[in-house]
């Protein structure tokens, strides 16, 4: 257990409504578990009676913080401690039913993996950014897990920046606006912004700090800021958000051709299986990647032995715009065949399976390049 003090828990994911981060009155009752499990950069420490993880649960999210610090120009210095929480155990988190919540020494959580709070978790070495642009951040480099307030971006900017205060911390239904400003500015001006509210704001810095803070970074007045975002269109989680583990891991690449024909890939999803995540919500699924390296139509065809309901094919371009393609497809032989539009580029996918229906999956992808 790290010896720093706690000074804020980063509470989302709430299921009553609304979330804070707010400075204890006194420090919250809390006592990390044991750590069964060590990786380079986190440690694993479950509550007595937490559910038992897929084999690739935690290489997964120890290579996960490795990414969201380098994302973030971020030193690791000491390994995250990952609490996963169990029904039975006491929550570390302020609001009963919360999912997950973050400190400055560790990160818990009801579910594994939960990427939105190790963003939370990496950053915090560095002690939190302006609540609006925290929550965004995570929101941008974190999960895609359905969540009731991940809705397509609304309301306005600098009411959503204004929002945050140290009574109640961001409310949870400005989330999409942060996380759609936030990539918006990773888009834009490429990481340097998101570094500089990190290094120079704090979790209740003013917003006009916040604000100072961008004018600085990016040479612009906030007046110009504010109408040149304005300009964009609107969408969900699931377009502004960027894929970190299937866009950045090495590993993660697939090839697809072999000269000019095409290869197949064969992945077992399985909680046995040394690369399958989850279990959380129902679903194990594994995160790998493919370039394509002309836009074209390209062709999709995946077999299995025994299909299932809810056994699909993510398709996420590696990108932040409302323009990213995210395309889902059903896993297995479905007909008619048909092909999808994509861009030049790397793209994420994600092969999910129901947790009771593991599979091996054969997956081609054919297009100009080679069929």
């Amino acid at each position: 257990m790290s010896s720093r003090a706690s000074k804020c828990p980063w509470v989302s994911a709430a299921l009553l409504g609304a979330v804070a981060c707010v400075p204890p009155q006194e420090d919250p009752s809390r006592e990390i578990p044991p750590i069964t499990w060590s990786g380079a950069q986190l440690d694993y420490a479950p509550q007595p009676g937490a559910y038992e993880l897929c084999a690739g649960t935690l290489p997964y999210m120890d290579r996960y913080v490795a990414l969201v610090a380098d994302a973030m120009g971020m030193e690791i210095d000491q390994p995250l401690v990952y609490v996963h929480g169990s029904e039975d155990g006491e929550t570390f988190c302020e609001h009963e039913g919360t999912l997950g919540c973050s400190f400055d020494d560790s990160v818990y959580s009801r579910v594994a993996p939960q990427e939105h709070e190790i963003v939370h978790g990496v950053r915090g070495w560095q002690g939190f950014s302006h609540l609006f642009f925290e929550e965004g951040t995570a929101e941008v480099f974190g999960d895609d897990a359905p969540l009731a307030f991940r809705v397509p971006s609304n309301g306005d900017l600098l009411e959503g920046v204004m929002a945050a205060s140290r009574e109640r911390g961001l409310p949870t239904h400005w989330y999409p606006r942060a996380g759609h400003f936030v990539a918006y500015l990773h888009e834009r001006y490429g990481p340097e912004p998101t570094a500089a509210l990190l290094q120079e704001t704090n979790a209740f810095s003013s917003p006009d700090r916040a604000i100072e803070v961008l004018e600085d970074v990016t040479g612009l007045p906030w007046a110009e800021i504010q109408e040149n975002y304005e300009t964009q269109p609107e969408c969900d989680q699931a377009h502004y958000r960027y894929p970190l583990y299937g866009c950045e891991e090495p590993t993660a690449l697939r090839p697809r051709c072999d000269g000019v024909e095409t290869v197949w890939i064969s992945e077992r999803v399985a909680c046995d299986d040394p690369t399958t995540l989850g279990p959380r919500d129902g679903e194990i699924w594994k995160s790998i990647a493919v370039e394509i390296p002309v836009d074209g139509e390209y062709l999709f065809f995946s077999y299995v032995e025994e299909g299932a309901a809810g056994a699909t094919i993510t398709i996420e371009e590696c990108s932040m715009g409302c323009g990213s393609i995210v395309l889902e497809e059903s896993m297995g032989l479905v007909l008619p065949l048909e092909r999808v539009l994509l861009r030049a580029g790397r793209y994420a996918l994600r092969l999910t399976r129901p947790v009771e229906a593991p599979a091996t999956v054969e997956l081609s992808i054919s297009g100009p390049d080679c069929e």
